[in-house]
């Protein structure tokens, strides 16, 4: 077993015990194995110039494992960070909002921290370009995450994905 020491904020310090077969391949892909994504655009299937719309992204997570969720104290875990992409189609409109998150009294950083378990979905608002490429398109996003399962926490991850959606004039 390969024992690491993380230094949090330069005061506390997490000491983690990797096994063999709990990190079975690279970091990343065990961090892979451990959330599903998918995204999606809507409500509309053709969106026009300066409208609004959603970029909905579903995850779901593996059985004894947790994601920390949008909003974290400082001091606390890596929180889930979604963005989109600089791209020609679309800009943010607003802030990630994500399902209802479970908040704990999380003892490795001594404070209250919300995760989620299971399947959960992160809205982003986006507002259509005023002079997009018309026709099929895509939106890329950015989800920055860390997940744990009480024993060992696997490093942050960002992962990229796209939603298609339709623009017409």
């Amino acid at each position: 077993m390969a024992k690491r020491t993380w230094a949090l904020s330069g005061v506390a310090v997490l000491a983690l015990t990797f096994s063999g077969t709990a990190l079975a391949g690279t970091p990343d892909q065990a961090a892979a194995e451990t959330v599903t994504w998918t995204a999606s655009a809507g409500p509309l299937i053709t969106a026009k110039p300066s409208s609004s719309l959603t970029l909905t992204l579903h995850a779901q997570v593996r059985n004894g494992w947790h994601v920390y969720a949008l909003k974290q104290l400082p001091g606390g875990p890596t929180p889930l960070l979604v963005s989109l992409e600089p791209n020609k189609v679309a800009i943010a409109g607003g802030a990630p909002a994500g399902s209802p998150a479970t908040k704990i009294h999380d003892a490795a950083f001594n404070l209250d921290t919300e995760f989620y378990s299971r399947a959960f979905t992160v809205s982003l608002p986006l507002r259509v370009a005023a002079t997009p490429a018309t026709g099929p398109q895509q939106l890329p996003v950015r989800v920055r995450f860390q997940t744990c399962n009480g024993q060992i926490c696997q490093p942050p991850r960002t992962v990229h994905l796209s939603a298609s959606v339709t623009v017409a004039q």
